[in-house]
């Protein structure tokens, strides 16, 4: 091990020079073609023939090769002492870094890495117990740190050795035409060997592989080489079999790595299959996946392969983790639909088996009890998509490809029908695990499944990750327009309603209100009087499809939460760019009318559910407001952006800014029962009405107060706006009761 003394005086000038020299030995490295040109083919083309000039050919040929197996040894032997270089300068700055801290917080380190703090010089200090517990705890982070910078120098000295005896190889007699490479593909060498162990491996070589992965996780030439140098069908069978491992359930430790390893190959494979950056793994490679992928692996080893599950059903858990390439994941995601397809019953076989592959660590996702459940891998590649925004909208928008099922192409072209596939609400609906777990009525889709359908969804329409609460939205493109298209036509005609209502296909509406919420802008575009079916959205469709998310509580809030933001930047847009408007009153009045209509519309919805059906509390729904401030802020922001060139929108400050739109959507959006009694919707909805008018006179006041503009002129403004709002809002209201009080 690396003492701290060897890291805080080592002096790595040396280290670079060489690694200096082996690099510019290799860029002008030009012996394998000059004795290719000069020597042997001078030979070949001198008409010297017979056994003689045969046997001399072999050997300059041989020669060339150790020639060309030197510089191959020779680059390796270069990227190992750069990255080793690279490695110590790193950990010697850590531990440099942790010794300044410690000693700017009043502490020692000697000469051992030992940390002292100063002796109490006062009676009272020396009777105070609380004295030596703070010192303790500032000598203990300084501890770990300089603990942590020796482990990082120690792991790049052994992976250096190791590399560079791997690069060098044992035979004296010839060069090694295949070396490792560097620290990375060293350390990928240590972690493969491991993964092959299976459930062989010790708890402390999980531990291992887990650091391992933790740490090269999103380093490509580490990715390329642990998967790369793999057998997909053999990863498979070993990470099955070490997920499996028989003390899985009675190690705690054993536990966490196998949860940290899952972790690590999704993050570590999501960086191998990235066609954006080199290296990465072949197509072949990936080919052989979806081979492997659509075959029965025995686990354990010896296992009956009819009763053992599916390499994609080994893979599901490991795909939950990273953001993927299209190139990788869209034809996995389409293979599996449509083997799926096919054969909905196909993933039950390792439910049927003796051993219990009903508690597979590797297949299903928690339940509120922390038991996994499920064996369709359909709902671990609808997570995949949820985090892999480009892969999601290219999924559900661009025209298939057809695989056969070994996983090479059959076909390409055709319309794509995989949202209709997968929201068919029959008995083969893609979302069934057909036999396990037992239900009641087989032709329920298993609400983890419809889930991570909604999260596939929200990543191909927002194109942002559902899960990355804190990314900009980027501006929607016409790809992703399509998809929201497809969407609201499903769930705002038809029987859609129907299955978000309380139907099969209900937990989609927490998504599909975040979906609706980043597109308020073409909703209210879609309600806004005759001749809003020119728009994006249907107006039937849009009606029917936010009249049903209202009655959610979480969609509900989520959608009021954007309404607000939306109706705040424009407004905001408007008192910062006077010189637009001809009149400032009736340029806001054109944008509080289409909120009125929303407001109308999903308001109408809550009371119907509250008062009316008796359905949800009032609660429920204030409840789930007050979970919405950060979308709230990054629609604002979405919003604004949408503004292009005049954008700068106007405030006190993003927290600021956010902070009135949030009072505003609690004062419009809450439900107040204080003053009405249950059964009086009539009063409440009058209450509510009034609630949204002052949400908007205060978010034209909290604007044009920012901007400057004269309280009494902002007054005028707020009072009409106010009242178009109202006129809205009778019209959202009508539209309700049209669409949903036949």
């Amino acid at each position: 091990m690396v003492t701290f003394g060897q890291l805080r005086q080592v002096d790595l000038g040396g280290l670079n020079s060489a690694a200096g020299d082996f690099e510019n030995l290799v860029r002008t490295w030009d012996l394998t073609r000059r004795m290719q040109n000069e020597v042997i083919g001078t030979v070949q083309r001198s008409g010297w023939h017979g056994d003689a000039a045969g046997l001399a050919t072999a050997k300059l040929t041989w020669a060339r090769d150790q020639i060309h197996a030197a510089f191959e040894e020779a680059s390796a032997i270069a990227k190992t002492l750069r990255d080793a270089h690279t490695e110590l300068t790193a950990a010697k700055k850590d531990l440099d870094t942790a010794v300044q801290h410690a000693t700017t917080d009043g502490l020692t380190v000697d000469g051992e890495g030992a940390v002292h703090w100063p002796p109490p010089t006062t009676d009272a200090d020396k009777r105070d117990p609380e004295y030596a517990r703070s010192w303790q705890a500032k000598a203990d982070a300084a501890a770990k740190a300089i603990g942590a910078a020796l482990d990082r120098a120690t792991e790049a000295d052994l992976a250096a050795a190791n590399a560079l005896g791997n690069d060098t190889g044992s035979d004296g007699t010839v060069f090694n035409a295949a070396p490792v490479g560097g620290l990375p593909e060293e350390e990928a060498k240590e972690a493969t060997f491991i993964l092959g162990l299976g459930d062989k491996a010790t708890d402390a070589q999980l531990a291992r592989l887990r650091t391992l992965l933790d740490h090269h996780s999103s380093d490509p030439r580490f990715a390329a080489s642990f998967y790369g140098n793999q057998d997909p069908q053999t990863f498979l069978a070993k990470y099955g079999a070490m997920a499996q491992s028989a003390d899985f359930a009675n190690s705690t430790a054993r536990s966490a790595a196998i949860k940290g390893i899952q972790q690590g190959l999704g993050l570590t494979l999501a960086t191998a299959t990235d066609s954006k950056q080199q290296p990465h793994v072949s197509d072949d490679w990936e080919t052989r996946l979806r081979a492997a992928g659509a075959k029965q692996i025995p686990v354990p080893a010896g296992a009956d392969p009819t009763h053992s599950p599916y390499g994609y059903q080994i893979l599901a858990n490991v795909l939950r983790n990273g953001t993927y390439d299209p190139h990788f994941l869209n034809p996995i995601a389409e293979h599996v639909t449509q083997l799926t397809q096919e054969n909905p019953m196909r993933w039950d076989a390792a439910g049927k088996a003796a051993y219990p592959f009903t508690e597979l660590k590797f297949i299903g996702v928690p339940d509120k009890d922390g038991n996994l459940r499920g064996v369709n891998p359909m709902s671990a590649v609808l997570e995949a998509l949820g985090h892999s925004p480009e892969a999601a909208t290219r999924f559900f928008h661009d025209a298939p490809t057809t695989y056969n099922p070994d996983g090479t192409v059959k076909s390409k072209g055709g319309e794509n029908t995989y949202l209709t596939t997968l929201t068919d609400n029959g008995s083969r609906s893609l979302l069934l695990d057909q036999q396990y777990p037992p239900r009641p009525n087989p032709g329920t889709a298993d609400p983890f499944e419809v889930t991570a359908l909604g999260h596939a969804l929200e990543a191909a329409t927002t194109g942002r990750a559902y899960d990355d609460v804190h990314g900009k939205f980027p501006q929607h493109t016409a790809e992703m327009n399509d998809v929201m298209q497809q969407v609201v036509h499903k769930f705002g005609s038809g029987d859609g309603p129907d299955l978000l209502n309380g139907g099969r296909f209900a937990n989609l509406n927490g998504s599909l209100g975040n979906m609706t919420a980043n597109y308020i802008g073409d909703i209210r575009g879609a309600l806004e009087g005759p001749g809003a079916d020119s728009h994006l959205l249907k107006q039937g469709e849009v009606t029917r499809l936010v009249g049903t998310l209202g009655r959610n509580p979480d969609a509900y809030a989520a959608i009021a939460a954007g309404q607000q933001a939306y109706t705040t930047a424009r407004i905001q847009d408007v008192f910062a760019h006077p010189e637009l408007h001809k009149d400032l009153s009736v340029a806001i009045e054109n944008i509080t009318r289409p909120t009125g209509q929303v407001n109308g519309l999903i308001t109408s919805v809550r009371i119907d559910e509250v008062y009316n059906k008796h359905t949800l509390s009032d609660a429920a729904f204030n409840e789930s407001i007050a979970t919405k401030r950060e979308l709230a802020g990054q629609l604002w922001s979405f919003a604004g952006d949408a503004l292009k060139e005049r954008a700068p929108l106007i405030g006190e400050g993003v927290d600021n800014v956010v902070n009135q739109i949030m009072d505003n959507v609690a004062a419009g959006y809450k439900v107040d029962t204080h003053n009405a009694a249950s059964d009086e919707a009539g009063s409440a909805r009058e209450s509510a009405e009034a609630n949204a008018q002052q949400a908007i006179i205060n978010a034209v006041r909290d604007a044009g107060r920012t901007a400057g503009v004269d309280p009494n002129y902002i007054s005028d403004v707020a009072r009409r706006a106010a009242g178009e709002e109202n006129n809205g809002y009778g019209s959202g209201a009508h539209s309700y009761d049209t669409a949903f009080r036949k």
